[in-house]
């Protein structure tokens, strides 16, 4: 079975694009401020995580996301992210969520911009 393409105009693509992702400015300042409307999931492996993460997230591994899904909120923005630009676990993860029923965003450029940023880190 094939699948057929329908094509979306680039306004209509940059608009969803922009429309699901976070930047890691915007992301740390609902995080500065306090904001409760944002569920920050780290997707990387839990070697990653323990060497450092976004204070506050949550670490789920991508392959151990489809079992808990349970645990997670479904009334927050869950904001997916991984390691960077390149890698693919959070866009995944965010497909799944999204696929779950969850309001989901990804943070753009994932923890490597986090850090190059100079934003905190949790270990």
């Amino acid at each position: 079975m094939t699948q057929t393409l329908i094509p979306i105009s680039a306004v209509d693509y940059f608009q969803a694009k922009l429309n699901f992702e976070m930047t890691p400015y915007s992301l740390k300042n609902h995080l500065d401020k306090g904001t409760k409307e944002y569920f920050v999931l780290d997707v990387r492996s839990p070697e990653d995580f323990a060497k450092g993460h976004i204070p506050g997230a949550l670490s789920i591994p991508l392959l151990d996301l489809p079992a808990k899904l349970a645990t997670l909120p479904k009334d927050k923005t869950i904001v997916t992210y991984c390691g960077n630009l390149a890698c693919g676990l959070a866009p995944k993860a965010a497909l799944k969520l999204a696929q779950a029923g969850f309001k989901v965003m990804q943070l753009t450029g994932g923890f490597a911009t986090w850090t190059e940023k100079g934003f905190p880190v949790q270990k």
